[in-house]
């Protein structure tokens, strides 16, 4: 049976810098903790996947982000 997890405004842990890579905390239904593993790759992908859902929102739910570099 597959468990649903979701993300609950944690931080990413970043484990390496070079390569890039880190951890994503996500929460299941029942209040176990999942570490979602992240490279610079598949967190890319992430991203993606995420704002291809996010420019379907209409109205209210229209994005309100914008994404700046430090």
């Amino acid at each position: 049976m597959p468990k649903f997890v979701e993300y609950q405004d944690g931080d990413v842990e970043v484990t390496s810098r070079k390569p890039l890579r880190g951890t994503l905390e996500l929460v299941t239904d029942d209040d176990d903790t999942v570490d979602m593993l992240l490279d610079r790759e598949n967190a890319e992908w992430l991203m993606s996947a995420l704002a291809e859902f996010l420019i379907q929102g209409e109205g209210d739910d229209m994005p309100k982000i914008s994404i700046g570099r430090r």
